[in-house]
């Protein structure tokens, strides 16, 4: 059995069609005291194979408690066997907040309108 952790996963609205594929990011604030909580290089990041939509995100500089949440927004095409096409990549966008708040809505929006 795993040790407890001292904090909860962070609660996120995941609509149906949607895999969280990594999910690092727990229940407490950025700050100087909790920076070491931020510390990988993808905090929560999400695939819709069926639309190729997907996203991760991250904070720069990874671990600053100054720093920002980023969410990078792709779009990947999928063979039929469901593997993702070398180089299908396509970049839509990305998202800065200095706000957890605003960093959650906005994956959830996301999710919901692709």
């Amino acid at each position: 059995m795993r040790p407890k952790l001292q904090y909860n996963l962070q609660p996120i609205r995941v609509p149906s069609g949607w895999t969280v594929t990594i999910n690092n990011l727990f229940e407490v604030e950025l700050t100087p005291e909790t920076s070491d909580w931020f510390t990988c290089s993808v905090l929560l990041g999400g695939v819709r194979r069926s639309s190729g939509h997907c996203f991760d995100s991250r904070v720069e500089p990874e671990g600053d408690p100054n720093g920002e949440f980023v969410i990078d927004f792709l779009k990947i095409d999928y063979d039929q066997k469901g593997k993702p096409v070398k180089n299908s990549e396509v970049f839509l966008g990305e998202f800065r907040t200095k706000s957890k708040i605003e960093f959650i809505k906005k994956i959830e929006s996301f999710m919901i309108e692709s």
